[in-house]
This record gives structure tokens, C-alpha cells and sequence, in this order.
């Protein structure tokens, strides 16, 4: 957007993630995260007040008009929730901090501190989900006045010309093509649900799990005699064309969800997903309009959702346009740009 960018990351990871997929941004580690390793906690501590030094002479070197904190759960790391501290310590004007996951629950008078001592140096928490937003307030207190909900923005996928030859393999004789896509392996997203989802169901329907899956879940495949309903094609750089090519995409998340992206892609590319009913998964599904919702871990009820599907395609290409109009009213890139822009401003960034 025009402004000069530095990314400040503690993970030496992250700064080489971030060197090679946005070169155009100043990187550099600054600090470091070794208080993880510290043989008790008064050293923990004793770490802990070093790095707060670092960092806010690291801030008050590149005196920035604008310091955005990425939190990627609460409470996350000690140094995320120190950094507005450090900011305001540097004379930073305008202090931010985005929590990409639902909060959990205080544990002990020591997480109290810290998020009062985040908060009071904040000058507004963006939330991409009401979810996430609530439970910010409920369970950690923070003020709601701080709040700013602002939801992700994607961009739309391409893919599309390489869609139908995609589907044609997919679906030969034309059955109803049900995808996940997933990132990170882990249980809670639901891959035992999908699984027997598609076992359960009467209805000629396919399925494609794109990514990562957990290990021996191809044994799982074999055994529930899936082998040759189910392609498992892994990681793929054009996840695009399968949002394309499917007629529905599944999240069938069995923990908390902050609003999964995949919901938001699959509907810039107007195909409409079914999701469980938790968290912020609600806030991206119009039930019943641009997709459908049901009882997280029920995977009879996916199934049956799936039969109803397969029943009636005209109702999926009517979800599928309501998706994308909903994609384009709120969850596009430049709407989410657009409202930081206006959160760096001192504006607010709210929207409805």
C-alpha cells in the first residue's frame, strides 16, 4: 500500500520464511525467543526483562509511526504480549496487535499480568472473527473498547483453465466432489470426520483431500475401503484449480477455529463449503445460503448433508454464487488492506 514495511521476528525460521516469500520487506531478528530454554523461572524472567530491552531499542532505532504485533494464539508468546510495552517504552504513536486463534483460558496470576500489561499498551486488538473477539473478552479481559473486527481478506484463486480436465479425473462418471485442504496435520482438523463422512454416504460422491494429513492416515484410507473414492494428490502450489473443480468444500474442524482461509478461498472461487458450527467458522458460512454448518464431530450429519448434495446440484451452484458475492462484500484483499489502512490511521477498522 505505499508504505515501508520492516517484519522483526524472534524465530530465525520465520525471518528466512519471510526473506523468501516477500522480498520487498525489510526482515531482520532482533531478539530472540532462548527464554524458552531457561532452567527455572526467576531465569525466565531474568531473559525475559533482557529481551524487553532489545526490543525496544530495536523499535526506538526504526522509530516506526505504526508497530503491529502478530499474535498467533493467545496467549501466545511472552515476547507478542511484551511488545506494546516495548513500544510505548520506544515512543512508538500507534500500537496494534492482531490474535489469529481463539483464546484459552488464564492459567495462574502470572498470565493475568501480562494481559493487563498488554492491553493497557494497545491501542486497538484486531480480531478477524467475532469469535475470537468474545473470547478475548470473556476469557482474558480484554477491554472491549479496544476491539477492532476485521475479517481476512483473500485474494481470488486461479486455476480455473486447468479446472475441468481436474474434475473430468476426479469425478469420471460425474459424481458430487467433496474437498478438504489442509495445512497443518493435526487430529482437530477433522480428518476422521471427512473420513467416515464419506463412508457413510449413499450418494455417488468422490472425494480430494488437498495437503498435509496426519501419518498412517493413508492405512486409514485402505481400511475403510476408500482407496478408490478418496485422492490424496498432497501438497500442491495450484490449490486453486481444486477449489475450481470441486462441488463442495468440507471443514470438518473438531476444535477452535479462528476462521479458516480455505472457506474464504473456496468462496472467491464460488463454490461453497460445509463446516462445523464453532468458532468463527459460523461468521464465514451463510448456513444455508453459501454453505452449510453442522454439529462439530458428526460425521453422520456431514454425510447426510453431502446426500442432500448430491441430490440437488442446482442448490449447490446457488450456494456457490452466494459464497462468491459474500466473498466479494466481505472477505476480499483489498477490503482487509483498505481497513488496516484506516486502523494505522487511527481510524476505526471495525466491520460490520
Amino acid at each position: 500500500q505505499g508504505h515501508e514495511a520492516t517484519l522483526l521476528a524472534p524465530q530465525e525460521a520465520m525471518v528466512a520464511y519471510a526473506r523468501r516469500e516477500a522480498p520487498q520487506v525489510r526482515v531482520g531478528r532482533a531478539f530472540s525467543d532462548s527464554y524458552h530454554d531457561a532452567a527455572s523461572p526467576r531465569r525466565r524472567v531474568a531473559l525475559l526483562a533482557g529481551q524487553l530491552r532489545r526490543m525496544t531499542g530495536a523499535f526506538r532505532r526504526l522509530d516506526p509511526d505504526v508497530l503491529h504485533v502478530n499474535n498467533g494464539g493467545w496467549p501466545g508468546s511472552d515476547l507478542l504480549r511484551l511488545a506494546p510495552l516495548a513500544g510505548r517504552l520506544a515512543g512508538v504513536r500507534r500500537r496494534v496487535m492482531t490474535v489469529h486463534s481463539n483464546p484459552w483460558p488464564r492459567d495462574g496470576r502470572g498470565q493475568t499480568i501480562a494481559d493487563v500489561l498488554a492491553w493497557r499498551h494497545s491501542d486497538a486488538v484486531v480480531c478477524p472473527s467475532r469469535a475470537v473477539a468474545d473470547g478475548l473478552c470473556d476469557r482474558r479481559g480484554l477491554p472491549p473498547v479496544l476491539v477492532q473486527l476485521v475479517h481476512y481478506g483473500v485474494a481470488a484463486p486461479g486455476g480455473r483453465a486447468d479446472a475441468a480436465e481436474l474434475r473430468e479425473r476426479l469425478a469420471p462418471d460425474g459424481e458430487l466432489v467433496v474437498g478438504m485442504v489442509s495445512a497443518r496435520p493435526i487430529p482437530e482438523k477433522g480428518y476422521d470426520v471427512f473420513l467416515e463422512a464419506l463412508r457413510s454416504s449413499r450418494a455417488p460422491v468422490r472425494g480430494v483431500l488437498v495437503g498435509r494429513y496426519p501419518a498412517r492416515f493413508e492405512d486409514q484410507v485402505e481400511a475403510s475401503g476408500l482407496a478408490g473414492r478418496l485422492e490424496l494428490p498432497g501438497l500442491q502450489r495450484n490449490v486453486g484449480a481444486y477449489y475450481h473443480a470441486i462441488d463442495v468444500l468440507t471443514v470438518p474442524s473438531t476444535a477452535e477455529e479462528c476462521m479458516p482461509l480455505v472457506i474464504l478461498e473456496a468462496a472467491a472461487a464460488g463454490t461453497p463449503s460445509f463446516g462445523s458450527r464453532l468458532s468463527g467458522i459460523p461468521e464465514a458460512i451463510d448456513n444455508g445460503r453459501s454453505g452449510r454448518v453442522f454439529p462439530p464431530g458428526d460425521a453422520a450429519a456431514l454425510a447426510g448433508l453431502l446426500d442432500e448434495a448430491a441430490g440437488d446440484r442446482q442448490s449447490m451452484t446457488g450456494m456457490g454464487a452466494e459464497a462468491h458475492r459474500r466473498w466479494q462484500a466481505d472477505f476480499r484483499l483489498d477490503r482487509m488492506l483498505s481497513a488496516h489502512e484506516a486502523l494505522y490511521s487511527g481510524r476505526s477498522a471495525t466491520q460490520a
